[in-house]
Protein backbone atom coordinates (compact mmCIF):
# COMPACT_ATOMS: atom_id res chain seq x y z
CA UNK A 1 0.00 0.00 0.00
CA UNK A 2 2.49 2.30 0.81
CA UNK A 3 4.81 1.58 -1.87
CA UNK A 4 2.19 2.24 -4.26
CA UNK A 5 1.37 5.54 -2.78
CA UNK A 6 4.55 6.62 -3.18
CA UNK A 7 5.16 5.35 -6.66
CA UNK A 8 1.92 7.43 -7.80
CA UNK A 9 3.20 10.53 -5.67
CA UNK A 10 6.50 10.46 -7.61
CA UNK A 11 4.99 9.69 -11.11
CA UNK A 12 2.64 12.19 -11.08
CA UNK A 13 5.04 15.22 -12.08
CA UNK A 14 4.88 16.75 -8.45
CA UNK A 15 8.03 19.53 -8.37
CA UNK A 16 10.28 19.40 -5.39
CA UNK A 17 9.34 22.91 -4.59
CA UNK A 18 5.72 22.28 -3.93
CA UNK A 19 6.54 19.41 -1.80
CA UNK A 20 9.06 21.86 0.41
CA UNK A 21 6.34 24.46 0.42
CA UNK A 22 3.64 22.15 1.81
CA UNK A 23 5.84 20.37 3.87
CA UNK A 24 5.98 23.82 5.37
CA UNK A 25 2.90 25.21 5.39
CA UNK A 26 1.89 21.91 7.53
CA UNK A 27 4.65 22.83 10.25
CA UNK A 28 3.54 25.96 10.07
CA UNK A 29 0.16 25.19 10.88
CA UNK A 30 1.29 22.66 13.10
CA UNK A 31 2.86 25.72 15.23
CA UNK A 32 0.05 27.90 14.89
CA UNK A 33 -2.09 25.08 16.40
CA UNK A 34 0.04 25.25 19.58
CA UNK A 35 -0.09 28.61 19.90
CA UNK A 36 -3.99 29.51 19.68
CA UNK A 37 -4.65 26.34 21.75
CA UNK A 38 -1.95 24.36 23.89
CA UNK A 39 -0.57 27.49 25.58
CA UNK A 40 -3.47 29.46 26.11
CA UNK A 41 -5.10 26.28 27.58
CA UNK A 42 -1.41 25.03 29.51
CA UNK A 43 -1.29 29.23 31.06
CA UNK A 44 -5.59 28.24 32.24
CA UNK A 45 -4.88 25.36 33.83
CA UNK A 46 -1.50 26.39 35.71
CA UNK A 47 -3.52 30.04 36.81
CA UNK A 48 -6.65 27.51 38.05
CA UNK A 49 -4.00 25.11 40.03
CA UNK A 50 -2.40 27.60 41.72
CA UNK A 51 -5.73 29.63 42.77
CA UNK A 52 -7.21 26.18 43.81
CA UNK A 53 -3.27 25.83 45.82
CA UNK A 54 -4.22 29.22 47.53
CA UNK A 55 -7.30 28.53 48.47
CA UNK A 56 -6.66 25.09 50.30
CA UNK A 57 -3.64 26.84 52.32
CA UNK A 58 -5.98 29.31 53.93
Amino acid sequence: MAFSSLSLFLSSGVSREVARLSGEAMVGSFITAALVIVVPAASFLIWVSQKDQLSRGR
